[in-house]
């Protein structure tokens, strides 16, 4: 009897194609599973719109009460602004007093009495906090130190430095001065009107003449400290150097009356 010769048989070719089809067909559930979460957990457009910006650092105050005063007699015929900002996240403050304008023709004055609300917040050195101030403006001289003023808040670090706005450069003479206790910082300048050098004394005059109107009482007590060591405008004579802190009437002393009053030498005779 004769053996038949069968062929080789095809199931096992064909259980690999069904296997590899079975893990095509897993692998492309799992990429459509991932797809789908994908765009589940996916912001939806449009919502990132309807967030609420994020408040900036510092909020000008609408209609600022002043805090403090500072009478430039002067800058009479300048623009004078009196602003005040707000840190959002501590309530720090910043009470801004400005002069001029920093486009315009004449000298232009600002003074910044800064009060940090978190405790240990540190003052840097007089020439980063103005190198930090002026970072808008056209800076054609670097900020450099210029030495001290003496002054009735104590000594005053100068700065020296220019920019140029419009085309024209103006010659600055910038301060900073911080406190302990309270914690403030007393900064500013005072450019001139071109490229002339601010005389010293001017900028001591603006320190001399800066006083408080209302404040807490820490910061009233640096103040009447700081009337104490006051020179007005380098001289202890308020009388020949008066400087414009109120004007008050000298009050005669009871009992006097102009027509009794004598004066010295001899009258011109009619």
């Amino acid at each position: 009897m004769g053996w038949a010769v069968h062929p080789a048989s095809c199931s096992v070719p064909a259980d690999i194609r069904a296997t590899i089809v079975r893990v095509l067909a897993y692998m492309g559930g799992l990429a459509v599973l991932a797809v789908v979460a994908a765009s589940f957990f996916r912001a939806p457009t449009g919502v990132a719109a309807l967030d609420p910006a994020p408040l900036p650092t510092w909020i000008h105050v609408e209609r600022p009460y002043p805090a403090f005063e500072l009478l430039m007699p002067e800058l009479a015929g300048s623009a004078f602004n009196y602003g005040i900002l707000r840190r959002s996240n501590d309530g720090a403050r910043k009470d801004v007093l400005t002069f001029g304008e920093a486009a315009g023709s004449g000298p232009y004055v600002m003074v910044e009495i800064f009060r940090p609300g978190a405790e240990g917040e540190r003052f840097i050195d007089a020439s980063s906090e103005i190198a930090a101030r002026i970072v808008d403006f056209a800076v054609t001289d670097d900020v450099k130190p210029a030495g001290r003023i003496d002054s009735k808040f104590g000594p005053v670090p100068l700065v020296d430095f220019a920019v140029a706005l419009h085309g024209k450069e103006r010659r600055c003479l910038g301060f900073a001065r911080p406190f302990d206790q309270p914690a403030m910082q007393i900064a500013g300048w005072y450019c001139s009107a071109g490229q002339e050098v601010v005389d010293r004394a001017t900028l001591a005059c603006v320190l001399d003449r800066l006083t408080i109107v209302s404040g807490d009482p820490k910061l009233d007590e640096l103040f009447a400290h700081a009337e104490l060591k006051r020179t007005f405008c380098g001289q202890r004579n308020p009388i020949l150097a008066a400087t414009p802190e109120r004007e008050e009437r000298i009050a005669q002393p009871r009992g006097t009356k102009l027509q009794t009053v004598k004066l010295r030498g001899h009258s011109p005779q009619h």
